[in-house]
């Protein structure tokens, strides 16, 4: 029986060190962990995701801390992320994914839609548009490398009014304009006095490809205030079969395979007058959040679940973390964002309560396990006491000798009752301080006791008709009394 209690006394102490470093743990990972710092660009070439960007970063909290960095376009954010000069980036999709080993997919934004705008009263001279609007025109098709450029360049390439070279023959006046000095241009000619408008004008193009999340501030500007109007490009499965052709030439093709159908609602841009008109067709590529394959899995699940909503609130992009047809391996993190997820991501909800409560119930049960360790070892076996009230009963019948005790019987027996005396005053002090557990151990200690207590006034009784000169203790046999 003791050595049963002995190994549960030890085992409660092993489980509550155990628990204890649970809670400690769980502790410094919740609350004591340094927040991870993780780098984020949504480059210079749209306006909007440049602000998408920065609304990414402000809406993650908690643990990780996201800076906002400087870039340019999609190939040379995606060159930083590869050679990890960046943790994240906002890229458009179509790259060439086999030169960007470490970059890895963590979500899709959507579809940025290709629009192509054109001066309205072009469009009115002519009532069935085509590409071949633009022969003869100035054309702006973007910042030079820009994805939404090369977008642009192979829709002209399709079209034959763009040859693929490296001097390229175009047959329209290709202007190389970023979005920001578009606009810029826009904002001039509308903001300038009357003696300027005319000149102003003659420096817009007359058409304008961009690429950029709806509503985009510089396609509101060119239909509101510089009088152009959308044209349909319903090319997304031209390109598709485009991208078999083998193309000669050093221009940097997109992978036309990642092209995909979009449509800009009616009305989106305008009631009156209405832009457009009806439903119109266009292509787009999609806007992917990637990051270097070495960043923290658990800093990338809890940053898409601080932006899951509140990128769709902002900026009306729905994040799409299921990374269905990846362009890029999906990085670990939001396989585990998905995973957690499904059918619905409970700790999403409850996990900075479940931490918490985590953390506490680890902690009283370590604490209620150790007391019952230290309690354990401050215990006293019934054993202990046992063996006291069988050796007075063995110095009774003579079986045993006690150096230290008198050798006259009267002394002697006095000495036996003042010991199972102590003995008995022992073991109630241990039940009452909680040393000695049970009442079924303090019954059968007093119930010995009492027996004990009635072979000794046994013997007394016996020595009273004995030879009360007798000096030395006798040799009692119990089976005599």
């Amino acid at each position: 029986m003791g050595n049963s209690q002995r190994w549960w006394t030890i085992g409660g102490g092993l489980l509550g060190v155990t628990l204890l470093t649970v809670a400690a743990y769980n502790y410094c990972r919740c609350y004591c962990g340094a927040p991870v710092r993780l780098s984020l660009s949504g480059g210079n070439v749209c306006p909007l995701r440049t602000e998408m960007a920065g609304r990414i970063a402000a809406s993650i909290s908690g643990n990780v801390e996201v800076t906002v960095c400087s870039g340019t376009n999609s190939e040379q954010i995606c060159a930083a992320v590869n050679d990890g000069e960046l943790d994240m980036g906002l890229i458009l999709g179509g790259l060439p994914t086999a030169a960007y080993g470490n970059v890895r997919q963590v979500a899709a934004l959507g579809v940025e839609p290709l629009h192509l705008l054109v001066r309205r009263e072009l469009l009115e001279a002519n009532p069935a548009p085509s590409l071949e609007i633009l022969r003869g025109l100035r054309v702006s098709i973007g910042e030079p490398g820009a994805n939404g450029t090369r977008l642009a360049e192979d829709l002209l390439q399709l079209a034959g009014l763009m040859s693929d070279s490296s001097d390229p023959s175009s047959k329209f006046i290709a202007e190389h304009l970023a979005e920001y000095d578009l606009l810029e241009q826009v904002v001039a000619w509308r903001d300038a006095p009357a003696s300027e408008k005319d000149a102003l004008l003659k420096r817009l193009p007359d058409a304008a490809f961009v690429v950029d999340s709806m509503p985009s501030e510089v396609v509101d500007q060119l239909i509101r205030d510089g009088d152009y109007g959308l044209m349909p490009l319903p090319f997304a499965t031209a390109l598709h079969i485009d991208s078999r052709r083998n193309h000669s030439g050093e221009r940097v093709h997109l992978r036309n395979d990642r092209v995909e159908a979009v449509t800009i609602p009616a009305f989106a841009y305008g009631i009156e007058p209405a832009a457009p008109a009806q439903n119109c067709e266009t292509i787009g590529l999609r806007l992917l959040l990637v990051a270097n394959k070495n960043a923290s899995s658990d800093a990338l699940f809890d940053a898409l679940r601080a932006m899951s909503d509140a990128v769709a609130a902002h900026t009306q992009v729905t994040l799409d973390a299921t990374n269905a047809n990846p362009e890029f391996p999906v990085h670990p993190g939001s396989e585990a964002f998905l995973r957690a997820r499904r059918p619905i991501n409970l700790d999403e909800i409850l996990g900075p309560t479940t931490d918490a409560l985590s953390v506490v119930g680890a902690s009283i049960a370590g604490c209620l396990a150790m007391w019952s360790f230290v309690r354990g070892l401050r215990a006293v076996q019934p054993d202990v006491h046992l063996r006291q009230i069988d050796r007075i009963e063995r110095l009774l019948q003579g079986n045993e000798l006690d150096e230290s005790a008198p050798t006259l019987p009267r002394e002697f027996l006095e000495y036996l009752e003042s010991r199972l005396s102590q003995i008995k005053q022992a073991a109630i002090e241990d039940y009452a301080n909680g040393r000695l557990d049970g009442d079924e151990a303090l019954v059968g200690i007093l119930t010995l006791v009492a027996d004990t207590r009635h072979l000794l006034a046994q013997r007394r009784k016996l020595m009273a008709g004995e030879n009360p000169a007798a000096t030395q203790a006798p040799q009692w046999n119990l089976a005599a009394a």
